[in-house]
């Protein structure tokens, strides 16, 4: 039933990787994806790939100034007294998006939409051979048939280069499978407007869960248009409390059942016309930019 539309989005959809270090040498890595909309290399993934960042750049700011602090109370010969730093804070971040030579820049980031738009330089046009086209969020109804599309179950694992001051995506990394998986759109949920009141914070619910290394990638009908981006799962309590023998003894275990959370067309559109970015709609061939 998806394979066309599976064909077509893994032609857009690509991984985004995030590799860090902390003081201790501790190097980590994480997968998510993102969505090519257009030809100029503007793209589109979930807002919370950017948590790290923020938090390189909250420890950066505590490095120094436990940096400052002790250098003031440093005295010539006497005992080193320092001030010690947390072995989790990150001394190195870095984002790969899909290819070695692309950058973000121009990068809008709501996290209360949990959107990021940006565009990607240098792009070259010939790295995408289709883009996206986005449904009519008019046409949006429960019942519908969903396919979800990312990067999940990838051995994602870097290394820092100390001599470049750079991360390297180890052998054997790339390319990163696409998994997708299917569902149903079962409700549309809103959660009023942004704080800044632009936006609505409309979100399409499926009823299979988005898997790590889905955020930010593509939720799609049958014919591969655009639904939503995945962005969130999250678990609904069912009410069933049946108990199991674990070691000997009687445990009561909540049963839970778990849903993808999107955001909806409605939204995304929004936000891209009003960054002036041009994409492609269901009935409109030529797309849409809005011009200064």
């Amino acid at each position: 039933m998806f394979a066309s539309a599976c064909e077509k989005a893994s032609m857009f959809t690509r991984p985004l990787i995030i590799s860090t270090r902390q003081i201790d040498g501790t190097v980590n890595a994480a997968c998510g994806s993102f969505i090519v909309i257009n030809d100029e290399g503007w793209i589109m993934t979930a807002g919370h790939m950017f948590d790290t960042f923020m938090k390189f750049q909250e420890d950066q700011k505590k490095i120094r100034e436990v940096q400052d602090a002790n250098n003031r109370t440093r005295t010539p010969g006497a005992p080193a007294n320092s001030v010690k730093m947390d072995h989790t804070w990150l001394t190195n971040h870095s984002f790969w998006w899909g290819w070695d030579e692309a950058r973000l820049n121009n990068a809008f980031v709501n996290r209360q939409v949990d959107i990021c738009v940006g565009k990607l330089e240098p792009f070259n046009k010939d790295w995408i051979k289709e883009y996206p086209v986005f449904r009519d969020p008019n046409t949006l109804r429960p019942g519908t048939s969903l396919c979800r599309m990312g990067f999940p179950f990838a051995n994602v694992e870097s290394e820092f280069d100390d001599a470049i001051k750079a991360f390297r995506i180890k052998k054997g990394v790339l390319p990163l499978p696409l998994f997708p998986n299917d569902g149903i759109h079962t409700r549309n949920l809103t959660r009023g407007k942004s704080n800044e009141g632009n936006y609505d914070l409309l979100y399409v619910e499926t009823s299979t869960p988005g898997l790590r290394g889905q955020s930010g990638g593509p939720i799609y009908d049958r014919d591969g248009k655009i639904y939503a981006m995945q962005v969130q799962t999250t678990h609904l309590p069912l009410g069933f409390q049946p108990s199991v023998e674990v070691s000997g003894e009687r445990v009561v275990e909540n049963q839970f059942i778990n849903i993808g959370l999107g955001i909806h067309a409605k939204t995304i559109i929004h936000i891209l016309r009003e960054r002036g970015v041009k994409f492609h709609m269901e009935g409109d061939e030529t797309g849409f930019r809005i011009l200064d």
